[in-house]
């Protein structure tokens, strides 16, 4: 089951949004009160996980129309909640055929488009109406299908801020659960089988000492023990140990950052297995994950944001996420990021609304949370979106050129490790914000920041204060020579030579006064010098021996 889009009216501060999720991971951001948890329960309210029910008490999910009405909504608007849900046959035939009984008619051996409107009345009455396909169904089937949902496990639900578990052990150990497959709960059930015959043989004692207690009653009893029924009917409470450095250590004792992680990771575990199992009654789950940012080092954010973003395309579960981290959000698919913000009418703030990303706006909700205006993200995008793990960050593209070429002639020493990809900035300006580029750097398990050696006093303080050190993390490129202060410097004097006497004109126009001129002249110079190098078939190891420095430094962004 995939959930495409929720229309949320006069719910809490969602007056009217609509949200429309795209591919299998979506990141909803936003302030404080942008309405984040409010839409997560307006999902929960018909999406939920039943089958921990018999351990604990479950958070309130009903909607009371009296509390959760929005307060300037007109006087008796009705609360209303429409999903449309993308119904597979092969990954929900439970849910598939369920829905296939209700329409009366065939369904094409297709995602199905399922329509569910909950509408809550100022009366207490819950209307219902559902559409296969754009098919009105009727108000019976309509209501059967919505009681299906509430009672199947659609929503493995994850809140970072509240207990990590809500089942208890001995001395308020937390447990947690595992979901089994058909046989392996049929291998269980035979071991209980020999469990119980134990039971009543270590236990005889005990009977017989109660039976004695109960024969004081004029009431005659016969006393036995066993595991209760259904006790292990899909999934059986357990705890959880972690093993660092050969130590086996409870769950409970680990930091908060790593309990935390460890429970999504077990929801999504559930998720899979359920997707995975061939059970013509499955029906595939979504995971709803608040904050999974909590307790979090920023880099172990970055990881971990990873790590989710992977899992959910790498497995197709479903994942939303809420969050405050830029590391959490989308960097793949921009249309995969919610941002959410509240309208302000006469100084006073009031209902949510979605902020639409787009290509040309992307950056939003990157900028939203780290307080930054959508300019100073300009020069990063090929950088935020690069889908590799170790790079290198070049001032432009001629640089990238340049690196990629030395690496094409494959001389020892002088050769790019690989999976390394080089990913272009827009000079060195775009390195002096150390907030972003700090947001940057931890995006990457390896990183190695490039820039001209002419920038090095501007940008030291900046490289120390995001935590680079020269040579394993930031490097500048060039000769200390006069005028060689940048990556073509490098280059064999007679490439130098030879394009600089064939444009005088244009080493002229460095010195010129007008920047416009000096600016488009060193471009020019640059393209010409980069075309020159390439069309040199007589460069030889010894000509790119400055080059060295460089290529060693980029040793240590080799992917383990």
């Amino acid at each position: 089951m995939k959930l495409s889009s929720v229309h949320v009216k006069n719910f809490r501060t969602l007056e009217d949004v609509i949200v429309r999720f795209n591919g299998f991971y979506t990141a909803i951001s936003g302030q404080n009160n942008a309405g984040k948890t409010s839409l997560l329960r307006a999902i929960r309210h018909t999406f939920r996980d039943n089958s921990r029910d018999i351990y604990f008490y479950r958070r309130r999910d009903e909607v009371t129309y009296r509390d959760d009405r929005t307060q300037w909504a007109k006087k008796d608007e009705d609360i209303v909640f429409c999903y449309v849900v993308a119904v597979s046959p092969a990954e929900d035939p439970g849910l598939f055929q369920f829905v296939e009984k209700f329409n009366e008619e065939k369904l094409p051996d297709n995602d199905a488009k399922l329509q569910v409107q909950v509408s809550h009345r100022a009366s207490d009455e819950t209307l219902c109406t559902c559409w296969v396909n754009d098919k009105e169904l009727s108000t019976y089937a309509s209501k059967e299908i919505l009681q299906k949902l509430k009672s199947s496990n659609l929503a493995f639900m994850h809140d970072s801020a509240q207990a990590f578990s809500p089942i208890y052990g001995a001395g308020g150990r937390h447990l947690h659960e595992l979901t089994f497959t058909a046989d392996e709960l049929k291998a269980i059930s035979e071991e209980l089988a020999r469990v119980q015959t134990k039971i009543k043989k270590i236990s005889k004692a005990h009977r017989t000492e109660l039976s004695g207690l109960l024969g004081h009653l004029e009431e005659k009893y016969e006393v036995d023990f066993s595991i209760p029924e259904g006790m292990f009917t899909g999934s059986i409470p357990f705890a959880v140990n972690l093993r660092d450095k050969n130590v086996d250590i409870p769950l409970n004792d680990w930091g908060s950052g790593t309990k935390n992680r460890t429970q999504i990771m077990m929801s999504i575990l559930q998720a899979t297995r359920i997707r995975s199992k061939p059970d013509e009654n499955k029906i595939t789950p979504i995971v709803l994950i608040e904050e999974p940012e909590s307790f979090l080092h920023p880099s172990a954010q970055a990881e971990f944001g990873r790590v989710l973003i992977d899992l959910a395309n790498e497995l197709q579960i479903q994942t939303v996420v809420t969050t405050h981290s830029p590391y959490m959000l989308c960097q793949s698919n921009v249309q995969s990021n919610v941002l959410l913000g509240r309208k302000t009418t006469y100084g006073r703030t009031k209902s949510t609304e979605v902020v639409e990303v787009k290509e040309d706006n992307w950056m939003e909700p990157f900028g939203n949370i780290l307080g930054l205006n959508n300019v100073e993200f300009s020069p990063w995008k090929e950088v935020l979106f690069s889908g590799k793990q170790c790079v290198l960050l070049v001032e432009g593209e001629i640089d990238k050129a340049y690196y990629e070429h030395i690496h094409s002639l494959a001389f020892s020493g002088l050769v790019l490790p690989q999976g390394l990809e080089i990913v272009p900035y827009e000079g060195k300006d775009a390195l002096k914000n150390s907030i972003l580029l700090k947001f940057i750097i931890d995006k990457f398990k390896k990183v190695l920041v490039t820039f001209d050696l002419d920038a090095k006093s501007e940008l030291e303080r900046t490289m120390a204060q995001v935590g680079l050190v020269e040579h394993s993390g930031f490097l500048a490129v060039g000769s200390s020579k006069p005028g060689k202060q940048c990556i073509e410097g490098l280059l064999p004097e007679r490439v130098l030579s030879k394009v600089h006497s064939a444009n005088t004109d244009l080493v002229m126009a460095l010195t010129s006064a007008d920047s416009k001129d000096r600016k488009s002249a060193k471009s020019s110079l640059k393209h010409k010098l980069l075309s020159e190098f390439k069309s040199d078939k007589t460069i030889t190891r010894d000509d790119l021996k400055p080059f060295l420095p460089v290529f060693k430094a980029l040793l240590h962004l080799a992917p383990e």
